[in-house]
């Protein structure tokens, strides 16, 4: 599955990827964040959020959780969901404050903000 994502046959990779199952918490959660990476590129943004945040909330650990949070976050701030948006980013900056999502989070904060207040 992730050698048809890096190939760009974005159809194949989620076929793949959702067959694909394990017992480890990293490989799982990460084939779930590839298949929203796959959604993504073929512009199902909706499709893309829902996997982000399922691969977000499989494992809560440093590593994935906050990299799945903020592909959320930024993809529903591209579909004009501000208010879910701001959950996803204020999450990271809550749970996961020492991860690099968390970085320049209170920027993305700020801007979920401005578009929610509108």
């Amino acid at each position: 599955g992730m050698s048809y994502l890096h190939m760009r046959d974005y159809e194949k990779a989620v076929s793949y990827l959702s067959d694909f199952s394990s017992d480890e918490d990293i490989l799982s959660t990460s084939a779930k964040g590839a298949i929203g990476d796959a959604f993504a590129q073929l512009n199902q943004m909706d499709d893309a959020l829902d996997y982000y945040k399922q691969a977000a909330n499989m494992s809560d650990n440093e590593f994935t959780a906050p990299t799945y949070l903020y592909k959320a976050g930024t993809v529903a701030l591209e579909l004009g969901k501000a208010k879910e948006a701001l959950e996803l980013f204020n999450k990271i900056k809550e749970k996961y404050a020492s991860s690099t999502e968390a970085t320049n989070i209170d920027v993305l904060i700020g801007k979920a903000e401005v578009m929610a207040s509108k």
